[in-house]
């Protein structure tokens, strides 16, 4: 697949088939993600893949529970936009696997900061290698909110969570919400 075209299918999916990614595609997804630049070569990622039923239920349950405790962040969505977090947030559309990236703990905030970039350049090579093996993924920030909990079903200690990742086979007749992108210009500033 061209990058271009990975780039233009790639969308966040928020509904998956009922069965777990192979290992072994997960491995090679994993191993294009590594690939991305990062601050000072430092690579300072670890991913966390979970593909146990009894935890990624464990998480789901923990993550429906900002439904209530975030309620204030729904009431800005537009109305059908609402409607599909409140089901995705509550059964986290049905994905079985679940990728956590996780970085060392930094006080230093320049340190820090550079991780996390460092990070989501990697997440953008995870995303774009799934596209190229027809599966589906969205970026979840929101576990951040409940990293505490997670930490405590997963057993991790002494790292920090940057994001997770849902990864899967998108579901038949799925089709994304349409979101409008802002133009070039409003975005790009050439400085003279």
């Amino acid at each position: 697949m061209e990058l271009k075209k990975a780039i233009n299918d790639r969308h966040s999916i928020r509904e998956f088939e009922s069965k777990r990614v192979p290992r072994k595609i997960i491995n090679k997804i994993i191993s294009d993600a590594v690939k991305a630049p990062s601050a000072a070569n430092s690579q300072p990622w670890e991913f966390h893949v979970i593909d146990n039923e009894k935890i990624t239920d464990k998480i789901r349950r923990e993550h429906s529970k900002l439904l209530i405790t975030q309620k204030k962040d729904f009431e800005t969505l537009e109305k059908k936009i609402k409607e599909i977090a409140k089901t995705f947030y509550g059964n986290l559309g049905n994905c079985k696997t679940i990728i956590l990236i996780y970085i060392p703990k930094e006080k230093d905030e320049f340190l820090r900061m550079n991780r996390f970039l460092s990070v989501a350049a990697a997440i953008e090579n995870l995303m774009l290698s799934a596209v190229e093996e027809n599966l589906g993924t969205c970026w979840m920030g929101s576990f951040r909110k409940i990293e505490k909990e997670i930490n405590k079903i997963t057993k991790v200690k002494d790292k920090e969570l940057v994001a997770g990742i849902l990864i899967g086979y998108p579901k038949k007749g799925y089709k994304s919400v349409e979101r409008k992108r802002k133009k070039l210009n409003e975005v790009l500033k050439f400085i003279k």
